[in-house]
């Protein structure tokens, strides 16, 4: 009778990676190196460069795995968010007009092409949002500013745009918590 050790979740794994365990990035990069590129090629609708975006992604999770906080999202979110930066540090360095989607087109990559009630759910969900935040919250996300420029064209401090954003976003899961069946992926909220 054989006994199967349990595979390591994600946050074993990436402190394993930031120690250096060459075979954890290999568990991590066979569980998540497809729904990077699914996520990059939604974003980026460019097969070459969300394949190169994955590749960055990637070799940032080797030399940066150190920076993941659980206590900020889960491993799923943080390789999203790694994967959004990098196209917005792409589109910032070649000065491509980029193309980020908007609240209408935006989709998980797990999702089914045509989900009206995500749309729905999110622009309910921002609706019990202030105005600022919300404001907030369309710049950082949905038109691919960093968090800097956001506060910038705000003329805001930082630290009070994050706290905005953080708030924001809090009130939006809460909408969405109540509404189970249209619950949205980490990686958005």
């Amino acid at each position: 009778m054989s006994t199967r050790t349990p595979e390591p979740d994600d946050e074993s794994l990436l402190a394993a990676t930031a120690r250096g365990d060459v075979e954890a990035f290999h568990q991590l990069y066979l569980r998540y190196a497809g729904r990077v590129l699914a996520c990059a090629r939604h974003l980026c609708r460019d097969e070459a460069l969300a394949e190169d975006i994955t590749q960055e992604v990637f070799t940032a999770v080797w030399t940066r795995a150190e920076t993941f906080r659980p206590d900020r999202g889960s491993a799923p979110a943080w390789l999203f968010t790694l994967t959004r930066h990098k196209l917005v540090d792409h589109w910032r360095r070649t000065g491509k007009g980029a193309r980020m989607e908007t609240l209408d087109d935006l989709r998980h990559p797990s999702q089914p092409p045509e989900d009206g009630d995500l749309r729905l759910s999110l622009r309910k969900a921002l609706d019990h949002t202030s105005p600022e935040q919300r404001e907030a919250i369309h710049m950082a996300y949905f038109h691919g500013l960093t968090y800097e420029e956001t506060a910038a064209r705000l003329a805001l401090p930082l630290g009070t745009l994050k706290s905005r954003i953080r708030l924001g976003l809090r009130a939006m899961r809460e909408v969405m918590s109540q509404a189970p069946e249209c619950r949205l992926p980490t990686a958005v909220l």
